[in-house]
């Protein structure tokens, strides 16, 4: 999704929170398995993190030296999948940019990808526009489970057998339960959708971590209904800042 998101509203710098893993031997370890747990709060330098997204804010680049590892990890996955048609990025992003670019041809986007961003509340209040992306347990499992590996600052790293069940499944359960609970109540009531961040539903939304923060779930929507449907509700939102 991220790398979509870059071929449709073009200008763009995203930034990784997978960057900013700790080395692999401060990781805590996970008490059941004896391995390190890469999906916790723990395992990342927030603060590291939060500095070099606000310089990117402010300069439109990376400080002088910094490596991206993300951009080293094998793209795709093991099995192959359907690119979305240029003219349709073609069409979101003008779309999206007709949302900003009044007076102004130089609008540029700060994108930042992660897998557990709301923990961190100095982080949230970095981001402008909030977006949570899940799937049922079992797309996530079997995208987890069809990656080639990670690079990392100490080589490479691959999941051994049951990591997702063992680990990642679990910690994604813990520290982004609020998302879950929601996307819990999405799934059941339709194949995708979202819960718009503006929902004024305080039952859903008493956990700091969800407020202003779009919740998207995929169900068994195809990757071109998710690139839409976030599409339209990233011009929403930048219609309204």
């Amino acid at each position: 999704m991220v790398s979509t998101r870059v071929i449709t509203i073009g200008l763009s710098t995203i930034v990784h929170q997978d960057d900013f893993y700790k080395p692999e031997n401060l990781l805590p370890l996970d008490p059941k398995t004896g391995l390190a747990n890469w999906d916790c709060p723990e395992a990342i330098d927030f603060q590291s993190l939060i500095k070099t997204l606000h310089h990117v804010k402010e300069y439109g680049e990376f400080p002088e030296g910094f490596d991206s590892l993300e951009d080293k990890n094998p793209v795709g996955s093991k099995e192959k999948s359907t690119p979305i048609p240029q003219n349709v990025l073609d069409s979101l992003g003008d779309r999206i940019m007709a949302e900003v670019s009044e007076g102004s041809g130089t609008t540029k986007f700060v994108i930042l990808d992660g897998f557990i961003l709301y923990v961190d509340e100095q982080l949230r209040n970095t981001i402008d526009v909030k977006f949570f992306l899940t799937a049922p347990y079992q797309v996530l499992k079997d995208r987890r489970e069809s990656r080639k590996g990670y690079a990392t600052l100490e080589g490479y790293w691959e999941d051994p057998p049951g990591y997702f069940d063992d680990i990642v499944w679990p910690n994604y359960l813990i520290y982004n339960e609020p998302f879950a609970k929601l996307a819990d109540t999405i799934e059941a009531g339709q194949v995708s959708g979202a819960y718009d961040a503006m929902d004024a539903d305080i039952g859903l939304r008493t956990d700091p971590m969800t407020q202003k923060v779009d919740v998207v779930s995929s169900g068994k929507a195809s990757i071109d209904d998710m690139v839409e449907l976030v599409s339209n509700l990233l011009s929403k939102r930048l219609s309204e800042l």
